[in-house]
């Protein structure tokens, strides 16, 4: 009888399309003691050269303790900081576009202190370290030296970094962390050697790179289609000794040693998302098919800890199953699954379409969870606006 089931299984997991199926085992069985409810918002006033749904926000401390929000105007090549108790405009660290001290294309920063300000440049892969006076003091390339411009050779062996708020830098005491993705399907001969997650050493004399995809999702020729299917969002542990990788084909999470590489799966799906499938092997590839298997689906995204009341939030990109082909992944609606710290299941809460929250900007507070809101009023985009949440029971 057990063999007959295993047959069953492997059947329905590999179908005669050789498309694979994730099944949400725990679907529909789930209770909800706790949902998401809104406290609060805040309101940046913003200049005439910045725009909401800035690329990178870091939460830092001033010499006196005082919180200060930063984030990145990558039109004028500045970092922008405000009170975000007032919240009031404090100042702005602008850096060179050209000469000794440029920095091209700036896509994410970590301020360690002020004359330590990490900043990843996405004209050459690099991380640059400069001071508060917008001076470059060091570099280190994240491809090995390779120059993107002229090869694209080195996308086999080294990642691609989209810096968000949701995929940050990550300070330890010994490295800065930076979390990457494969652009493309990842092949067997490719998926025990390409690692994700580089650790920039703070004396800029070294990069170590670590933690793999897991076969269970990637490789064995499964068609994703690369992109938004092989992101990959990281949390560090409380503990500082582990990392948990959220990828967005998997209900489970995946959490490792921060510098080794087995993986322990601890379930972590939402109550209602359904089987996730990939493309089947034999498809005619194009990107429409890609988006639109990534629209019609349910999809995880970030993984995010809150101290202050000792949850986790994780993010899903909930599935509009009909979808007509062309139909734009900002239609999506954006839940939010609430877990305790052993990643039981507590609740989730629907917030609306990504055209309205733009969840790649939150983080947490001593006040709550904080996401960027859209506001469709706000015709001028004068304001960058973040409404602050907080789980409560039902």
């Amino acid at each position: 009888m057990k063999t007959h089931i295993l047959v069953l299984i492997t059947l329905l997991f590999y179908s005669c399309t050789d498309s694979v199926s994730i099944m949400n085992t725990k679907k529909g069985q789930m209770k909800a003691v706790k949902e998401l409810r809104q406290v609060s918002a805040k309101s940046f006033l913003l200049d005439t050269d910045t725009a909401p749904k800035p690329l990178y926000i870091q939460m830092i401390n001033d010499s006196l303790g005082n919180r200060q929000l930063s984030f990145l105007n990558n039109y004028n090549n500045s970092i922008y900081i405000y009170n975000y108790e007032t919240p009031e405009f404090i100042k702005k660290i602008t850096f060179d576009k050209n000469g000794p001290n440029a920095v091209k294309k700036p896509k994410g920063f970590h301020i360690k202190n002020t004359d330590s300000i990490y900043i990843y440049s996405d004209f050459l892969f690099e991380v640059l370290l400069a001071n508060n006076k917008g001076e470059v003091l060091n570099k280190i390339s994240l491809t090995g030296g390779a120059d993107p411009r002229k090869s694209s050779l080195w996308t086999s062996t080294y990642a691609t970094y989209y810096v968000k708020t949701v995929t940050p830098f990550i300070e330890t005491p010994k490295a800065l962390l930076l979390t990457g993705l494969f652009e493309n399907d990842i092949t067997d001969s490719t998926i025990n050697k390409f690692k994700f997650t580089a650790h920039i050493d703070f004396k800029f004399d070294k990069i170590d790179f670590t933690h793999t995809y897991p076969p269970s999702l990637h490789g064995s020729d499964i068609v994703w289609g690369g992109g938004l299917f092989s992101e990959v969002f990281p949390q560090l542990h409380p503990d500082g000794k582990i990392i948990i990788y959220s990828f967005p084909v998997s209900h489970d999470l995946y959490i490792a040693d921060i510098y080794g590489n087995t993986y322990k799966k601890v379930y972590a799906g939402s109550n209602f998302a359904s089987t996730i499938m990939s493309l089947p092997k034999k498809h005619i590839r194009s990107k429409e098919k890609v988006r639109s298997n990534f629209v019609r689906q349910d999809m995880y995204a970030a993984i995010l800890y809150d101290k202050f009341r000792k949850v986790y939030y994780r993010y899903l990109r909930k599935a509009i199953p009909n979808a007509p082909l062309n139909q734009s992944w900002k239609e999506k609606e954006i839940a939010v699954i609430i877990m305790d710290k052993d990643f039981n299941y507590l609740g989730e809460t629907v917030l609306g379409t990504e055209r309205e929250w733009h969840w790649q900007n939150s983080f947490v507070t001593k006040e709550g969870l904080n996401i960027e809101y859209l506001d469709n009023s706000d015709i001028d985009e004068v304001n960058l606006t973040l409404k602050i949440f907080i789980p409560e029971d039902i």
